[in-house]
């Protein structure tokens, strides 16, 4: 079987599409009463101080079907986000999900986005398919959060990697609700084991962002075909989350790195590994740029500026299949904006129209949208490096779980060092028991 059939198979696995109703979107509004019978799923019995247990009979156990939870009731600002003790528990009715109590997880620009209600036509209609249905789902309340580290609490009977207890770190797809809350629901292939030495917040900030990368490198920059030894790279933006990320896996894969970023980040970029490092505020970083050009990809990893991406493509290797790939994609934004049918064709000019004008495709090269996608394999390879202490985790700050809106705040204001983390510490739950 080819890589390019194989790269088809990986990324639809991730995107199942459940023959029953019974999906993530339709489970979160159900109480959450599990009848674990022994051919679907095993259940964690340990009482906590927030859970109750009825035994019943053997093969039944029941818990409380609330839970606290940051939620957004509207598309709006992130003020009116609102922090809840009534949330509806996540139902892990599949049997190869698990299911986590979250102890700490991570704020990333997309959360801030969605709260806005970016993305909400394409992510809607992914939902409605999962469900099989001719209705539009319920969206709100919507829990946003895209990466975790937390304990497995039950898990279903076909899931043999993991078992109740184990800490994991994990992320979950856009189309479901997101990781915010005290309890998160995900398939095992989302998941992998923390490994020992990094601690929850570093765990709960590696996936998303590591996702990202992979997928926009792997996947969308050939590098699943082709090997990275040796390839010339760009990096523009190394201190974000994303760009940390790319530097360390491409220099892991045998690439040649250089990255970007202002003067007071060099520090902190170049204990990444990078082989040139440039301050893109300098007055020569253009010189510099095409000294250690030309390149065979370059990774925007800094959300630059469409009509910007013009500058950067003169530096691609000619007639060598480079490739240009820019996180900003308008996928989501032009779906909103024109409905999923003229959001599509909107798309596909957006893509076309660029290639043309900067003259890449008339040089062998091309302009592409990098984007994050849930890839088990992927995530299996940044748990691997993670556990032989081959990537890193710079984090910027750390909130507490009643300070959430301060974190998306802080990733709001852009310019990140690192990850933003918030932590579900004991006081902030308690707080929210008796308060909401």
């Amino acid at each position: 079987m080819s890589k390019s059939n194989t790269i088809f198979r990986i990324v639809f696995r991730s995107f199942p599409i459940s023959p029953s109703k019974n999906t993530f979107v339709s489970r979160t509004i159900q109480r959450r009463t599990l009848t674990t019978i022994a051919n679907d799923m095993t259940v964690d019995m340990t009482a906590t101080d927030h859970e109750t247990e009825t035994e019943t009979t053997p093969t039944q156990t029941t818990w409380s079907s609330k839970m606290i939870a940051w939620q957004a009731h509207s598309y709006s600002t992130i003020d009116d986000l609102v922090l809840t003790s009534n949330a509806r528990s996540p139902t892990m009715v599949a049997a190869h999900e698990v299911l986590v109590r979250v102890k700490a997880s991570s704020v990333n620009p997309l959360d801030v986005l969605m709260a806005e209600g970016f993305g909400q036509v394409l992510l809607g209609t992914i939902r409605q398919a999962q469900q099989m249905s001719l209705h539009k789902p319920v969206e709100f309340p919507l829990t946003l959060g895209r990466d975790f580290c937390g304990e497995i609490i039950a898990k279903g009977v076909k899931v043999k990697s993991f078992d109740v207890g184990d800490v994991v770190m994990g992320v979950v797809p856009p189309f479901h609700q997101g990781c915010h809350s005290e309890f998160v629901a995900v398939p095992e292939g989302l998941v992998a084991k923390k490994p020992d030495h990094l601690t929850i917040e570093e765990a709960a900030g590696l996936l998303y962002t590591g996702m990202t990368a992979w997928s926009a490198l792997k996947l969308v920059g050939g590098l699943y075909i082709w090997k990275a030894t040796n390839k010339n790279v760009l990096v523009i933006g190394g201190s974000g989350g994303v760009g940390n990320c790319a530097i360390q896996l491409l220099k892991h894969w045998g690439a040649k790195v250089t990255t970007t970023c202002d003067s007071t980040a060099i520090n902190l970029v170049k204990g990444l590994g990078p082989d040139n490092v440039i301050d893109y505020t300098a007055k020569d970083a253009r010189q510099q740029l095409e000294e250690h050009g030309k390149y065979d990809i370059i990774l925007d990893a800094a959300g630059i500026s469409y009509n910007k991406i013009g500058v950067y493509t003169p530096l691609l290797k000619g007639w060598a299949c480079s490739t240009f790939i820019t996180l900003r994609s308008p996928i989501l934004h032009n779906t909103d904006s024109y409905g999923l049918v003229g959001g599509m064709v909107k798309n596909a000019i957006d893509l076309l129209v660029p290639n043309i004008l900067s003259g890449a495709v008339f040089k062998g090269s091309s302009i592409r949208w990098g984007t994050f996608l849930p890839i088990e394999c992927g995530i299996k390879e940044l748990a691997k490096l993670a556990e032989e202490k081959k990537i890193l985790i710079p984090l910027e700050k750390t909130f507490k779980f009643k300070d959430l809106k301060d974190a998306y705040k802080r990733v709001q204001d852009g310019h990140l060092r690192g990850k933003v983390i918030i932590t579900f510490d004991k006081p902030s739950m308690d707080k929210a028991r008796l308060t909401n």
